[in-house]
């Protein structure tokens, strides 16, 4: 259904215009973004929930409240979050738009490898006492380090970094054309977090099976590649696009509450 492309697209514009309320300093919040999103844009309105984490483990302090409120926004959408606000998601989208999905390298879905980055990330900010993802970090890259460099009057160095982030941004891109949606599928360490609620949501794409002839139409254009009907609205790579609805005949999937699954 069109509608739904649309209210997706509409969607994802206005919760970017949310995340960069902070021009208004009133807005410079310290709520926990529920995508990811980097803190450091020079309009950025919410805090980065793996940013936060880092800071959180680095001065060794429990991150109750980052890990409270996760909880929440998981247990309530899971990763729709991904699929219809995330900033990062939408730049992929964007550039799967711009190819045809017959270019794409279909690579078969690895989901532990998100964990293995989320897990990465935390053990490198104990040792090194210090937010090191962050340096690195693609979506900081695109919107954080290259527009900061440019609005900022204080401070208008290329300093090393920043070199690393126009490095890191570009091979991300790259991967996007050939793959897409590869940050999502194998290395988004919030994707890791979101993807364990995913079974559990209140809120997700469901299949009614009685209603399914199997016909795998769903699957045609699924950005996680999915080749089985049971990974719909419950695998950890699903990001609740609701594309799969779209494609249909049946009319079998719905977004639906979690108690009718």
């Amino acid at each position: 259904m069109k509608r739904i492309r649309i209210s997706r697209i509409a969607v994802q514009a206005f919760s970017l215009l949310l995340l960069n309320l902070g021009f208004i300093s009133i807005l410079e919040t310290g709520v926990v973004c529920p995508a990811f999103y980097c803190y450091g844009c020079p309009a950025a309105s919410a805090a980065c929930p793996i940013g936060a984490l880092q800071t959180f483990t680095a001065v060794r302090i429990f991150p109750y409240y980052i890990l409270g409120s996760l909880g929440l926004f998981g247990l309530l959408l899971g990763r729709f979050w991904c699929g219809w606000v995330c900033p990062f998601g939408t730049l992929q989208d964007l550039i799967m738009r711009l190819r045809h999905r017959r270019d794409a390298v279909n690579l078969p879905s690895f989901p532990w490898t998100k964990y293995l980055s989320l897990i990465g990330i935390i053990i490198a900010a104990w040792i090194t006492l210090d937010t090191v993802f962050c340096k690195v970090c693609p979506s900081g890259s695109l919107f954080a380090a290259i527009p900061h460099r440019f609005i900022s009057a204080d401070d208008f160095s290329f300093g090393t970094f920043f070199y690393v982030h126009l490095a890191t941004l570009g091979v991300a891109i790259i991967l996007f054309v050939l793959i897409g949606r590869f940050w999502c599928r194998y290395l988004c360490p919030l994707g890791a977090i979101f993807g364990l609620f995913n079974r559990i949501s209140l809120i997700k794409v469901h299949l009614d099976k009685s209603k399914c002839t199997e016909c795998l139409q769903c699957l045609r254009n699924c950005p996680a590649n999915f080749s089985k009907l049971e990974d719909i609205g419950t695998s950890s790579d699903c990001i609740q696009c609701a594309r799969c609805i779209s494609e249909c005949p049946t009319d079998s999937i719905s977004i639906a509450a979690s108690v009718k699954s």
